[in-house]
């Protein structure tokens, strides 16, 4: 055999030698990253986690919800379903009388909390008034007559959002004395049920912050990225 072909052959080995090793190192560096998830300047051990659950968790009184809903936290699964609900929510809350919404999306490594998103918090006050039936049934409790109610009636389907003029026609419809209980209690009721206990739930210092259509892609967007990096640890 000539030395030119016992060199290349020599050569060609050497370098099959190199590329295994290379792609072995490759493959334990890959290994190794997948064995480990950064979070907060630290590294988990996923070989060490015995469960990894996804979760999202959210904020999201409507005007149209249960009153045994209003101001209540919800907790569930994470998942492309639970995404999609979301969304839709989004879509209806855009169009609501009034609105509390914060969402965060985490996983569960064993006892650790790992937050994947949190949207801003959107948030608008409740400002409708209206003569509904809370506010009739309230005031009827409190003894006004057959007369005052039949006239106050009159006004239901009527929608302020001039709290004094709706104030000022609540009290001369139902022939009512003004003074401090009705500029306090009167705008109150004319919210309903449902707005009575949203407005009593939160704090009078949060700034409003008008969910748009964009938001709402943007927060659909943050929730998949976040379900994909589970995906891509499960």
């Amino acid at each position: 055999m000539k030395v030119q072909e016992i060199i290349y052959k020599v050569l060609v080995l050497f370098m099959l030698v190199v590329l295994t090793v290379g792609v072995i190192k490759l493959n334990d560096n890959n290994e190794s990253k997948r064995n480990f998830y950064e979070y907060k300047n630290s590294k988990i051990n996923l070989l060490q986690v015995k469960s990894i659950i996804p979760r999202v968790s959210y904020y999201a009184t409507l005007a149209e919800d249960k009153t045994e809903d209003i101001n209540r936290k919800f907790s569930t699964k994470f998942h492309k379903e639970e995404i999609q609900n979301i969304e839709e929510f989004l879509t209806l809350a855009k169009n609501s009388e009034f609105y509390n919404i914060e969402i965060v999306a985490y996983m569960m490594l064993d006892d650790i909390n790992v937050e994947l998103y949190k949207s801003d918090k959107f948030f608008k006050y409740a400002g409708q008034y209206s003569v509904n039936d809370y506010l009739l049934e309230t005031l009827d409790n409190y003894g006004i007559d057959e007369f005052q109610y039949k006239n106050l009636s009159a006004l239901k389907g009527k929608v302020y959002t001039d709290r004094d003029k709706f104030v000022n026609d609540v009290v001369m419809y139902a022939k009512l004395k003004r003074g401090s209980w009705t500029d306090e209690n009167i705008p109150k009721l004319g919210l309903g049920k449902n707005g009575v206990k949203f407005m009593n739930g939160v704090s009078q210092e949060i700034k409003e912050n008008h969910l748009t259509e964009e938001d709402i892609k943007n927060i659909v967007h943050g929730l998949e990225k976040a379900l994909s990096v589970y995906e891509e640890i499960e």
